[in-house]
């Protein structure tokens, strides 16, 4: 039994990085797009300083704006990257005291011009103070991440993207993703979180991103339920437990 009870956990993990992945090869177009930007303001600048220390005109004021502007992007990239960096990263999953509000920053600095270069309004709703929840960021951010992504992709021809978090009867922490996109079908409704099923194109998609995020939420004692209209949208929203500060294991979701 211990034996088993191993290779399931091990499956587990391969699983989880293995759609963490799959999430980061689609965000890799995206993420050069936004990278472009202040590359080429960096070119801009560099090429503008060089002009003008060649011609000697360059006086003390500018020279010290254009380093500042060249920073400024070269920061801005260094954020993108390491963000990306720190998603792609395998390791052991670690409970801790996380604000839900740092985990959607993250996640929109990561899918946020994916939504944008689709010409989709993304919105981002809060009712503060929202009370930190016991998880593991990595995986909490791989879920919605995930979530994202399946609402960006159901809005082929642009539309609007929800985030909204608030705070629940019995202190359940709640995270909405709603798009105005395709809908689900009814009949597909029950088999959402069903591993290797999907609704997408050959290519786009394995199945396994909802599965996936339904383990990892239902490890952290939550839930996920789901609501959809075909034509007008859907909605997935993430249960999690309020960190009361009282241990470190999360209450079931039952």
């Amino acid at each position: 039994l211990k034996s088993y009870i191993e290779r399931l956990e091990s499956t587990q993990k391969q699983l989880i990085q293995s759609e963490k992945l799959n999430a980061l090869g689609q965000l890799a177009a995206s993420v050069a797009h936004e990278l472009n930007n202040p590359f080429s303001g960096v070119l801009t600048y560099s090429k503008l300083l060089s002009k003008k220390v060649g011609s000697d005109s360059l006086n003390k004021g500018e020279a010290l704006s254009y380093l500042s502007k060249i920073e400024s992007a070269v920061n801005h990239c260094s954020r993108i990257v390491r963000g990306l960096l720190d998603f792609a990263r395998q390791s052991e999953p670690v409970l801790q005291p996380v604000a839900m509000s740092s985990v959607i920053d993250q996640v929109i600095s990561l899918v946020g011009h994916k939504a944008e270069m689709q010409g989709i309004k993304l919105i981002r709703e809060e009712v503060p103070p929202l009370p930190q929840v016991m998880a593991d960021f990595g995986q909490l951010q791989q879920v919605l991440v995930n979530l994202v992504i399946n609402a960006i992709e159901a809005m082929p021809n642009g539309g609007k993207l929800t985030i909204n978090s608030s705070l629940g009867e019995d202190d359940w922490v709640k995270v909405s993703v709603q798009d105005t996109g395709c809908g689900i079908a009814p009949e597909n409704m029950e088999k959402l979180f069903t591993p290797f099923f999907t609704t997408k194109e050959q290519g786009k998609g394995v199945g396994l991103g909802l599965a996936v995020s339904y383990g990892i939420i239902e490890r952290h004692g939550g839930r996920i339920e789901v609501r959809s209209e075909v034509g007008k949208g859907s909605t997935f929203t993430v249960y999690l437990s309020a960190y009361s500060g009282e241990g470190n294991q999360p209450r079931s979701a039952i």
